[in-house]
């Protein structure tokens, strides 16, 4: 039977048949011309396993790659900055991440056949240690990844697997909130110096995978701050802490304290602007933290000695090289009117690290009511210079008594970078040699104490010794 279309209905069966045949064609031209290796393949679909597979009974079978090393992490011995990006939620259909910031190093072990590193960041508040152990089994060349943290106190069962080239890809089967799931590590070192971390979940045997955590790795230099830390903060308050050490046990306490407490106190909004030593005196440490402002301390000090796993870890250790650390100094910035009664804008952080040299501290303790005209003083015959800065006492209270500070109202503090001591010598002299300038502090000042300090070798200044 035929059957007859109007003309409506004739055109519009001819438009289909004509977009039919230019999207076949098209399709067909596409993978005519695609490259050899930008070609669809197993290994290049990222929800496939590689050099892994599961049996009939379910058992997870891994192999190494052929380029399999104990080599394979080399690139990860060194000191990293980490951007993290993690699922809040996993396996629920979530797309709701969270980021935050992580300190990282890691270190071979074992003559190299293993490696192990440790993580440090504070998240919602609370600091958070996660540490890494990594052997390779030089018969089956495949490597084997145990994690722990802080959160568990359990070491979990090792993630196994190999590099093949740059992509490293490790599996295991696990549980997650009662669920069966297979576990996949990825790394990529493509970059060795930015690598990437990344995890995923699959409850259906390898079928479709979650990804649900990312690290971003970025090389740190040792000898530097992590600038999303202590680099460009505005200095409001000022502690400047004058510690009596053990005897012979400065170097100790200096290099267990960078060790531990410069990232984990930067992290929490308590700056560590930088670390010293005092000329000629052998047990004394001395070193500079800073807050954004008063409200900012009174929230960060109980943070950190109360809360901080950081702290419980390792304060034991400091306090048994301590013999004193109460000769503690709460300093704010004088504005630039010169009156210490009215809020400065503060000091940019990066003034304590733009300097190399040594540093001078003076003391200048005022006649009771004579500070204004001290200031004044100092002002008239001290030109302001970048490599000065001038601090009054914060009067606020201190709300942390097991912290106690020095706050003297008739106090006037000056900081100041040199190149060297012979640079300090030189202005010393011709400060010294105006009589007009030496008889006026005579009559104002009650007490004047100056003290040189050497930063080390990690302080915020990195001045090399």
């Amino acid at each position: 039977m035929r059957v007859f279309l109007c003309k409506k209905e004739t055109n519009m069966r001819t438009n289909l048949i004509l977009r039919i045949m230019i999207f076949d064609f098209a399709f067909q031209l596409s993978a005519a011309i695609l490259p050899a290796q930008a070609q669809p393949t197993d290994k290049a679909i990222a929800n496939q396993f590689v050099n892994a597979k599961l049996t009939a009974k379910g058992q997870l079978l891994i192999t190494p790659s052929k380029t399999s090393s104990k080599n394979d992490f080399d690139f990860l011995i060194s000191s990293w900055n980490i951007t993290n990006k993690k699922l809040k939620t996993r396996l629920h259909n979530s797309n709701e991440w969270v980021s935050f910031n992580a300190k990282h190093e890691a270190k071979k072990i074992l003559n190299g056949i293993g490696n192990t590193d440790v993580m440090y960041a504070n998240i919602n508040n609370t600091d958070f240690e996660g540490r890494t152990l990594r052997l390779f089994d030089p018969k089956t060349r495949l490597w084997s990844l145990y994690w722990t943290d802080s959160n568990t106190g359990k070491l979990d069962i090792p993630v196994v697997g190999s590099f093949d080239g740059n992509i490293g890809s490790f599996y295991t089967k696990d549980t997650w909130e009662g669920k069966k799931i297979i576990m996949r590590f990825k790394w990529d070192k493509t970059n060795p110096d930015k690598p990437i971390w990344s995890q995923a979940f699959s409850a259906d045997n390898g079928k479709t995978w979650e990804w649900n955590w990312y690290m971003y790795f970025e090389r740190a230099d040792n000898t530097a701050k992590d600038p999303e830390l202590s680099e460009n903060q505005t200095i409001k308050v000022l502690e400047l802490r004058n510690y009596i050490l053990k005897p012979g046990k400065r170097d100790d306490f200096i290099n267990y304290f960078e060790k531990h407490f410069i990232t984990s106190q930067n992290i929490l909004g308590g700056y560590v602007l930088g670390q010293f030593r005092i000329k000629g005196v052998e047990n004394r440490f001395v070193w500079l933290r800073g807050f954004d402002d008063m409200a900012a301390r009174s929230t960060y000090l109980p943070e950190f000695y109360r809360k901080s796993l950081v702290w419980k870890k390792f304060k034991a250790g400091a306090n048994a090289l301590i013999d004193d650390n109460d000769h503690v100094y709460l300093l704010k910035p004088l504005n630039d009117s010169g009156n210490p009664t009215e809020e400065s804008k503060g000091i940019n952080a990066n003034d304590f690290a733009k300097h190399k040299g040594i540093v001078v501290i003076d003391y200048y303790t005022a006649n009771d009511g004579k500070l204004d005209e001290l200031i004044n003083l100092y002002k008239r015959h001290f030109p302001k210079a970048n490599n000065t800065s001038l601090w009054v006492t914060e009067l606020t209270p201190n709300d942390f008594p097991s912290l106690p500070v020095i706050q003297d109202k008739n106090l006037l503090v000056s900081i100041t970078f040199y190149k060297d001591e012979e640079e300090y010598e030189s202005k010393l002299k011709v400060t010294e040699s105006n009589k007009d300038l030496q008889n006026q502090l005579e009559k104002l000042l009650k007490n004047k104490e100056t003290m040189t300090i050497y930063p080390t070798k990690k302080s915020f200044g990195m001045v090399e010794e």
